[in-house]
This record gives structure tokens, sequence and C-alpha cells, in this order.
């Protein structure tokens, strides 16, 4: 009688002991498993790029920027051109702004992006809009102005309106993206070269 009734003591110590380790154990792997996810959200790559507007609704920031400031030889208009490039890992994208170097208005404009093509892959998009190019698109539109007081370091704005597809349209997948619109362009501390000063050193 002794005998089975320290068997079944010993019984019940072990279904205890049992017990209490898997639940040590499913602590354990439960704090395991949130030190992972959080090491694995915290190890997320940042992204590269430095926001500049949005298109179609849809951030848009760039990789590279720069500029250049000239006036031509002929007509002595002053042109300064501003060059915002995301590096893709398959090509690019841009964002070109050219204001009239002496107003300082925004003069035109020009927006490549890679856009996914029906039957699958990616296409280049191409949309612009200048002067002579304003009376063909109507409801298009543009505005924007260049700081250039600060001799190397340019800062301005611009907001584009419903700027249509150049070529391929048939190709896009999403058709809403055949006309765009870039809103909330703001920049400064833009590096830029004067041409006109450089070339007016080098000839001293």
């Amino acid at each position: 009688m002794k005998t089975h009734i320290v068997l079944l003591a010993l019984i019940v110590l072990t279904g205890i002991s049992c017990k209490e380790s898997n639940q040590t154990a499913n602590v354990q792997n439960e704090t395991t498993d949130a030190v992972n996810k959080e090491g694995v959200t915290k190890s997320k790559p940042k992204s590269n790029t430095t926001y500049l507007c949005r298109i179609n609704g849809t951030d848009w920031g760039y990789t590279k920027a720069s500029g250049i400031v000239s006036r031509h030889m002929k007509t002595k208009k002053r042109t300064a051109i501003i060059t915002f490039t995301k590096k893709l890992d398959k090509g690019s994208e841009s964002v070109q702004l050219t204001y009239d170097g002496d107003s300082f208005q925004l003069e035109s404009a020009s927006v490549q992006l890679k856009l996914s093509k029906k039957g699958g892959g990616k296409m280049t998009a191409m949309y612009q809009l200048y002067p002579d190019t304003r009376k063909r698109n109507p409801e298009s539109d543009m505005s924007g102005t260049i700081d250039l007081s600060n001799p190397t370091k340019a800062s301005g704005n611009a907001e584009l309106s419903k700027l249509n597809i150049r070529f391929e349209k048939e190709n896009l997948e999403d058709m809403t993206n055949s006309v765009i619109s870039v809103t909330g362009i703001k920049y400064s501390g833009i590096g830029y070269s004067d041409a006109e000063k450089l070339f007016g050193s080098k000839s001293n």
C-alpha cells in the first residue's frame, strides 16, 4: 500500500514538473519569437532617397540632384535647370525643372517614370510640358520659382498639373498613369554650376 502511495506521489510530482517545464519553454519561445520579430523590424533597410514630391498621390524621392545655370550665346537668355534623379535596381527615374534664369519663373518640365506595362515588365513613361506645347495641352499647367541668390546652392518650388504621357500610352498597364500631376515640389541646398561665371573665370 505504501509503495502504491509513493508511486502515485511520484507520478503527480512528475506531471506538475513537466507542465511547469512546458510552460517555461513556451514563455521562452514566445520571448525569443518577440525578440526575433523585433530584430527583423529594426533591421529593415531604410530608403536612401530624399523626399521631393508626390506624383499622382504617391511619394517620390531622389537619390541625386544637380543643377546648371547658363546663358545662350545668341539669344542671351539665361536658363536654370535642376534635375532630380532616382536610381533604381534597373534604370532610373527623373524630374527635371527648367526656369527662366532672369525672371526665376518655371517655364518647362520633364518627368520620366518606370511603370508597369501590359504583359509584364517595365516601360519608360515620358511626360513633358514646354512653352510651345502648352497650347496643344490646354488642360496641363505648371508653376514655380527658383532662388539663385546663393552662388552655389539653389532652392525653389514647383507644381505640375495634368501632364500627358508622350509615347506608348496604349502599353500602360494602369491607364490612370497616362496623365500625372506632380505636387508639393520644394527643395533647398541643391548644388549648381554657373556656366557663365565658369566660362568668364577661364577667359580671364
